[in-house]
């Protein structure tokens, strides 16, 4: 199976002990002759397979491959080392994982681990990595052989697995790892490392050490650059335990594709303590991928597509899938559940992600869970093997999308806007409010905005900067930035780029230090102005808030005034690019212009300014535009969406409908959203000038024929759905991915 030139399709299938051993030929041979699909994952639980120090248990999953082996079903095996034996635990409780409490976390059950064991052993204990590594090197040579054995997910969902316990009554020191004497130890020798010696250490951190001995992690708030390198320490580390996980399974099965990939998408799942660097954690690994969740956290269209891009772009140049799709709905605890799936999700959502690159899917899961708090969820079918409305659902979109595969596997994404995404303010908004959504508010908010105006993006990290090509790039709440970063822009800017981006721009250096003047360094003089004093505003601002010598907020009714209203969000009057009314979100920052042209204000508060610089625009807001995006403000999303359409051309347009071109060797498919989740939306979309001569398109799902008009095609869709039409019937063209 070569998953470079095929759409891959299946599901996740065996994580002990479900399903039930004398089932699995019942069911293995359902996936593959009734719902036909290429791929089931088996989960290897370390500690289920490990029990004994010099012995392993595998007859379970070679009957497994006694079956996929005859019936012609590939297999993934997922390696789980967040599953310990008990028996390292015991001979070694000081490799447990601690906590900021100071808690050692023993082994035990979760849902994500009914077998036990979770959530591992400290990765920088010596005697969990030997033992491990003698797991990994076990199972590749256990099944290297098997001719069923089709690629390995080295790490599922990595981050720092403890954060994720489910500790429902535990504070923010019970979610913050790890703090074990190895985990110091290395530490230590980390910041040695990154600092060289102690005085460039002090210098850095404004202290006073005499030696790297003395220096502990953070466990308390207040200063910045303690925490900002903690969470940059464990980025590195978990990028190295990954590639050493790949490196360990390559050795001993060259040939074989590894993968992996995220449970978590950041920033639109902000989770700055999981530590989740995916751009770090993609490079080692061969194939790249997400869980991808929409029905868990009542996700949008666009944030549902933005997950997709986020993925795309942390593979950078490696093909990336959608690893985990949910067979069902989501399950919190016993009488909390997410969203209901409908089956028309699925066409939906495997829309979205083909559509974005995608090269394969694959659900979480076949069977609805036995216990836990997934009990009775996530399943695609019932527990007895009988289908579900959504398991057929899947079924026809799963055939339809290998009925494609050559055009989907050849289509490239060409993108027109990128985005800056850098993890270090995730650390910097953990280090201020013990939380980082307002960062991820504030990206998931512009892009609303990319993907109304039919554009695709790119996002990148600070190290990653130069892979930039595209014509306009987005810097929300760039609160943290390198002086040499900050350059990078405005060269960008100098050399024919548009930024589009907030105030408070590089407000901290690298260290979580404050700059006297803003915006940071060539920055100034690229958008023609500097800052004036910040002032905290918002509509849902709080007068009755007040701090506790501890750091948190009570209530406090007994105010001595009302807040001016210059701190109540007020809104900004903009007169260009279109007239518009947007209210200040969280900070109200004056712009004092220079050579700029101030575009929106407040009374006589410049609050919005354009500014030429070189062959480029700087567009610079004295709020956060991006949190008023993200609440849906009309306005804001018209401005942006003008901005957008100045600068850039996507290469097809809709009014209300969102209309895309996958276009690939052997095809091009026409894939129309309505994001509408109340109303039918009728409209005439129009192909770009190079599909002339083609007359008709084919619905793949109905088999219905449009006539195309002038290069024109009317459409009806369906509240919250997509249609996919097929427009090579009489002309193969070639379609321009980028204008």
């Amino acid at each position: 199976m070569d998953l470079n030139k095929k759409f891959v399709y299946g599901t996740q299938y065996w994580r002990p002990p479900n399903p039930s051993r004398e089932q699995h030929r019942f069911h293995l041979e359902k996936i593959k002759n009734d719902l036909k699909f290429d791929l089931v994952k088996f989960r290897l639980q370390w500690n289920w397979h490990h029990r004994q120090p010099d012995s392993f248990i595998w007859d379970e999953v070679h009957e497994l491959f006694d079956i996929c082996d005859e019936i012609g079903l590939g297999v993934q095996l997922e390696l789980n080392l967040e599953t310990a034996p008990y028996w390292v635990e015991q001979d070694y409780p000081e490799a447990r994982y601690v906590n900021a409490n100071d808690r050692p976390i023993e082994l035990g059950s979760q849902e994500a681990a009914p077998g036990g064991g979770h959530p591992g052993l400290c990765f920088h204990h010596d005697e969990v990595r030997r033992q491990s590594e003698k797991f990994i090197r076990a199972m590749a040579n256990e099944f290297k052989d098997r001719k069923s054995l089709v690629l390995y997910d080295c790490w599922n969902e990595p981050h720092l697995e403890p954060v994720w316990c489910s500790n429902m009554w535990g504070n923010m020191g019970d979610k913050i790892y790890c703090y074990c004497e190895s985990s110091r130890r290395r530490f230590r020798q980390w910041l040695k490392h990154r600092y060289e010696n102690i005085d460039n250490f002090n210098n850095t951190w404004a202290r006073a050490y005499t030696s790297f001995d003395q220096i502990n992690p953070p466990i308390l708030t207040g200063l910045y650059a303690d925490w900002i390198d903690w969470f940059r320490f464990w980025h590195c580390e978990l990028q190295e335990y990954m590639a050493w996980r790949f490196g360990i399974i390559k050795q001993e099965d060259p040939s074989r594709m590894v993968a992996s990939h995220s449970g978590a998408v950041p920033p639109v799942l902000p989770r700055a303590n999981a530590c989740i660097e995916n751009w770090k954690f993609a490079q080692p690994v061969d194939l790249w991928g997400t869980s991808f969740a929409p029905q868990a956290f009542n996700w949008d269209f666009a944030t549902c597509v933005q997950v997709i891009e986020l993925t795309r772009s942390a593979a950078r140049n490696k093909n990336f899938w959608v690893a985990e799709m949910p067979g069902g709905p989501a399950c919190f605890r016993g009488f909390r559940s997410g969203s209901i799936v409908k089956p028309e999700d699925y066409e939906l959502w495997n829309w979205m992600a083909a559509t974005y690159g995608s090269k394969g899917t694959m659900h979480w899961c076949y069977l609805t869970e036995k216990t836990g708090h997934e009990a009775g969820n996530f399943g695609m079918m019932r527990l007895n093997g009988e289908h579900t409305p959504r398991s057929l659902s899947i079924k026809k979109t799963s055939a339809l999308l290998r009925e494609h595969q050559n055009t989907l596997t050849s289509a490239k994404v060409k993108t027109q806007v990128a985005v800056l995404y850098d993890p270090d303010i995730s650390s910097l908004l953990f280090a201020m409010e013990m939380e980082d959504t307002l960062y991820g508010q504030s990206h998931t908010g512009y892009y609303r905005a990319i993907w109304n105006a039919d554009l695709y993006a790119r996002y990148v990290t600070p190290e990653c900067f130069d892979d930039i090509q595209e014509k306009v790039l987005i810097v929300p709440m760039a609160l943290l930035m390198s002086d040499e970063l900050a350059d990078k822009i405005a060269d960008y800017v100098y050399d024919g780029g548009t930024l589009i981006t907030d105030c408070r721009m590089g407000m901290f250096d690298q260290r979580g230090f404050l700059r006297p003047a803003l915006p940071a360094g060539k920055l100034s003089k690229a958008a023609g102005l500097v800052e004036g004093e910040q002032i905290c505003s918002d509509q849902n601002k709080d007068s009755s808030l007040v701090p506790t010598a501890d750091g948190s907020l009570v209530k406090n009714d007994n105010t001595l005034s009302a807040f001016d209203p210059i701190q109540l969000g007020p809104l900004i009057s903009f007169d260009h690019p279109i007239k518009a009314e947007v209210p200040v979100h969280e900070f109200l920052v004056p712009l004092e212009t220079d050579c700029a042209e101030g575009i929106g204000k407040f009374e006589d508060i410049t609050l919005a300014a354009r500014n030429k610089y070189g062959r480029g625009t700087v567009y610079y807001f004295g709020t956060y535009m991006g949190l008023a995006l993200d609440k849906k403000i009309p306005q804001a999303l018209e401005l942006i969406k003008t901005i957008l359409l100045q600068k850039t051309k996507p290469i097809i347009r809709g009014k209300k409908l969102r209309p895309r071109l996958i276009q690939g060797q052997d095809d091009i498919l026409l894939v129309v959203f309505n994001d509408d989740l109340a109303q039918s939306v009728k409209e005439k979309i129009t192909l770009p000038a190079e599909c002339d001569g083609i007359t008709s398109a084919l619905d793949i799902y109905s088999k219905t024929e449009h006539q195309i008009k002038e290069n024109q095609v009317f459409l009806t869709i369906e509240p919250g759905s997509v249609a996919v039409l097929s427009l090579n019937i009489l002309k193969g063209s070639i379609i321009p991915q980028n204008t």
